[in-house]
């Protein structure tokens, strides 16, 4: 069965309209009502003047120099956006790069032909394989 403190968080959270209420706790917090008359009373009146308080707030309408500014504000972050992403593409590429030296150098091999084949043994086009077997001579 619900207790006083959590009816009283889902008036708090809900107001005091049952049909707005979590449709799980509905039973139960109708019940504790029911058991507990007086409690469940003072709960309700409290969350039914705060709804009727916030019934009656207005919400007045934005100005239009203020409409201007936020769509302003939002066009500069679009004009903003792909310089991030370029940076964000360099890093990554930067990142890679790195990464796969490293790993190269820690294999014990030629650092420059470990890294021409990691980055072309992928490729399965003619052209690549030319390349392939060129960075291998120059190994040599």
């Amino acid at each position: 069965m619900m207790d006083a403190q959590r009816f009283e968080a889902i008036l708090t959270a809900y107001g005091a309209d049952p049909s707005r209420w979590p449709p799980a706790e509905r039973a139960d917090a109708l019940a504790f009502e029911c058991a507990e008359p007086d409690t469940a009373k003072a709960i309700r009146e409290a969350a039914a003047g705060l709804d009727t308080l916030l019934a009656g707030a207005h919400t007045p309408e934005p100005s239009d120099a203020l409409a201007a500014r936020i769509l302003e504000a939002g066009l500069a972050e679009t004009r903003f956006a792909p310089r991030w992403m370029q940076l964000a593409a360099v890093l990554a590429l930067s990142a890679g790069l790195g990464l796969g030296w490293g790993g190269a150098s820690l294999e014990g091999g030629n650092l420059d032909s470990a890294a021409y084949a990691a980055a072309y043994s992928g490729f399965a086009d003619d052209g690549y394989d030319y390349i392939a077997d060129w960075v291998q001579e120059e190994a040599r």
